[in-house]
């Protein structure tokens, strides 16, 4: 089984130690995603391959985001949980790394989660038409 890991955005400030300081116990490793690396697809980012030394141009972003690789149900449940009982403030844009998005890179993964958060915040859907 391969390690579950929480990817940090952003998050190099006290709630990004109290989010490492949860990680521990629960055997989660915690890596923070330097915006040098925003461009690398998030399969590289997760070792799932080689990186491509490509450079962001001018697309950094400074949004809190995590992602969550390798997660089973029962932790993603116990993660989510850790940061009610730890009284962590939420992080809007959190995404679980899946075979849809391990060609995107960060930038690209950003983007969908406001998409779909504004969606949200709409009442509709982040793509395709709406649903009567």
């Amino acid at each position: 089984m391969q390690t579950p890991t929480v990817f940090l955005y952003n998050l190099d400030t006290p709630k990004g130690s109290q989010i490492k300081r949860m990680c521990l116990p629960m055997k989660i490793r915690v890596r923070s995603v330097k915006p040098e690396e925003y461009a690398e697809p998030l399969a590289a980012l997760s070792g799932q391959m080689e990186p491509t030394g490509h450079i962001p141009e001018n697309a950094v972003f400074t949004d809190e985001m995590l992602l969550l690789v390798h997660f089973t149900n029962s932790l993603l449940d116990a993660f989510l949980q850790g940061f009610r009982r730890h009284k962590i403030a939420p992080v809007a844009l959190k995404a679980i790394y899946t075979p849809h998005n391990a060609a995107w890179n960060s930038i690209q993964l950003r983007e969908e989660l406001v998409k779909e958060r504004e969606a949200m915040t709409r009442g509709g859907q982040a793509h395709g038409p709406e649903t009567p």
